[in-house]
């Protein structure tokens, strides 16, 4: 197959005419780079074009671009400091940024899962998980987390515990329950989290009564090191307590902004830290009679239940009750909380911003819920067309890579609903067939993937899509009946975009009009099974590459092995070279240059 199909790019054709900042992510939905601009569209579009003069860089950047995100800022100014703080919290590998940056420690409680964890990590995801932080110093919040290891014995392991073979260290030393033991009862284990999270919230009482307790006892008993321990440890719950009040500082506020519209609601949150802005997070809320301001209130409070409270929460309207939702912050923080309504100058600015973004937020979600009803009328379409019985929600794709039959590799790709399922991608480095034969690469991918969940009992695809034509569809669908599988097998030529069937099909071709969602499901697949394809086949060839037969010989290291192929070009040409020249490379000498010519000569 061909490598040199572009991909397609992210569809911008809603991006607005505005000042903002777009955060470009690859495959694994990593930010790769950001930048700000003037007008958005026109920025993010000049990316796609076709300019001799673009860098290496921006070539290769532009290559691994799947998605495009955007905020919309008021001016250009305030998107290029905007930029510049969402550079210094993302490290894009694409931007420049400085290397001496940190976050800050959150405590992280997974309280959703059957048996919660409690751990250190340094990023706040906006997930179901509860935060605490975030914290100026770690060493406190390390102390806390062996406390709660040691009285609450909460789990800090990753995975599921139902699935460990064993119990870990933590468990034998008496710092853990032991849920992988199955042993445990999942309501007093959550009753031990919950004390850790009462504690954690700052209710300190409990906890630092049993310490002091203890403490008492070992000093009743002479054990006075152990006492003193205790006491370290009554130091740090008090040093991290104090923290909790006293993270924020004067500059922090939450910007809310709001869209209310007959049918939805969005709020877009602004999180300012020492007066830059770091960061933003979209929530959409359950339609109701509510008004803005009670709209407000109910968010305030969800949202603030389990986050860090700042000194400041700028809003567009005051909510009702204020009085006593300023009490319930206050409280919560432990300082003073102000709700403000800004009128004029920088405050006001952000809240506009945000006021801004929660409506694109909204028109950017209203595409997301098109694009996925569009994508089911041409699952349907599918279905209809292909005349199958089931709905193909599931349909795994194949490709071949190869140059003149080297280093084959077919790669399978699965899609659900539409949507790509990289945690399901598998790639096939061929064994079985020599030289170039695509429609043999083919089979043996398809033999090894069907006979192993055949044998596995796993749930088939609703459909299998081969990149090619007639040859290796009927190459796929030949090792499906050895096996006894009754899954729908079609082709995808990328010429002319025609739908081919197997032999045994009473039909040979189906061709779908080129705007037809179905097809572009299909052409969607095919292309991600040949980027796949083409991915997993470089690698193969580079680690192949990479495998010297200078490798093996004493005395050669990785250092001297570059230093050769640098100053000879090839390991041919090593070969071909005299001793005395082998041994002018410095640190080879007479007879490693030998050693090395010997053994070169005996390879030949």
């Amino acid at each position: 197959m061909s490598e040199n199909v572009a991909p397609r790019h992210p569809d911008i054709s809603d991006f607005p005419h505005l000042p903002g900042v777009y955060l470009m992510k690859d495959a694994n939905d990593t930010i790769i780079y950001i930048g700000k601009a003037r007008d958005l569209k026109k920025r993010v579009s000049q990316y796609f074009q076709t300019d001799k003069n673009k860098s290496p860089k921006t070539k290769v950047l532009v290559s691994k671009i799947r998605d495009i995100e955007y905020i919309v800022t008021s001016t250009e100014v305030e998107a290029l400091i905007l930029e510049a703080n969402l550079i210094k919290k993302n490290r894009p590998r694409y931007n420049i940024s400085l290397k001496d940056d940190k976050r800050y420690p959150y405590v992280k409680v997974t309280v959703n899962s059957r048996y919660p964890r409690i751990y250190l990590v340094r990023r706040r995801l906006m997930d179901d998980a509860v935060y605490f932080g975030p914290y100026t110093s770690v060493k406190p919040v390390r102390t806390t987390l062996d406390l709660i290891s040691q009285i609450f014995k909460i789990r800090r392991c990753h995975g599921n515990p139902a699935q460990k073979k064993r119990p870990c260290l933590n468990y034998h030393i008496n710092r853990c329950m032991g849920p992988c033991t199955g042993d445990v009862d999942a309501e007093e284990y959550r009753d031990n989290v919950k004390a850790a999270v009462k504690y954690l919230r700052g209710d300190t009482g409990d906890l630092l009564g049993k310490l002091r307790q203890q403490m008492q006892e070992y000093a009743e008993k002479q054990r006075y090191e152990a006492a003193s321990v205790i006491r370290d440890q009554i130091e740090g719950l008090r040093e991290l307590a104090k923290q909790q009040r006293t993270t924020a500082g004067i500059d922090d506020r939450d910007v809310i902004g709001l869209h209310v519209d007959e049918k939805d609601i969005y709020v877009q949150l602004f999180y300012v830290r020492s007066g830059n802005m770091v960061g933003r997070a979209d929530f959409e809320l359950n339609r109701g009679k509510s008004t803005s301001s009670e709209i407000i209130a109910e968010f305030i409070k969800q949202y603030y239940q389990d986050s860090p409270v700042p000194p400041e929460i700028v809003v567009p309207e005051m909510p009702p009750e204020e009085e006593v939702i300023l009490k319930w912050l206050s409280e919560k923080a432990g300082r003073k909380v102000t709700l403000n309504i800004p009128r004029i100058g920088e405050k006001k600015k952000l809240l506009d911003m945000a006021m801004k973004n929660a409506t694109m937020a909204r028109e950017r979600t209203n595409t997301e819920k098109a694009k996925k009803e569009g994508t089911l009328k041409g699952l349907e379409t599918l279905q209809e067309k292909l005349g199958i019985g089931t709905l193909p929600r599931h349909i795994e794709g194949f490709d071949i890579s190869n140059i003149s039959g080297s280093d084959p590799v077919a790669s399978m790709v699965v899609f659900k609903n539409g949507t790509p399922s990289k945690a399901d991608y598998r790639h096939y480095n061929i064994k079985g067939v020599e030289g170039i034969d695509d429609f043999a690469m083919m089979a043996e991918a398809v033999d090894r993937r069907y006979s192993r969940m055949k044998e596995d009992k796993q749930a088939m695809p609703d459909l299998i899509l081969i990149d090619g034509g007639e040859g290796q569809v009927n190459a796929a669908n030949r090792e499906l009946q050895k096996l006894q599988m009754n899954i729908p097998v079609i082709g995808l030529a990328k010429k002319f975009e025609h739908i081919i069937f197997p032999d045994t099909h009473p039909r040979k071709l189906l061709i779908l009009p080129k705007k037809s969602p179905a097809l572009k499901i299909l052409m969607q697949i095919r292309d991600e099974a040949h980027r796949f394809a083409v991915a997993s086949h470089r690698k193969r060839r580079s680690a192949r590459l990479s495998h010297s037969e200078l490798d093996g010989i004493e005395g050669i290291g990785e250092k001297k092995k570059k230093e050769l192929l640098q100053h000879f070009g090839s390991v041919e040409k090593v070969r071909e070279a005299e001793e005395k020249e082998i041994a002018e490379i410095e640190g080879i000498g007479k007879a490693l240059s030998r050693r090395i010519a010997e053994k070169l000569r005996e390879q030949k």
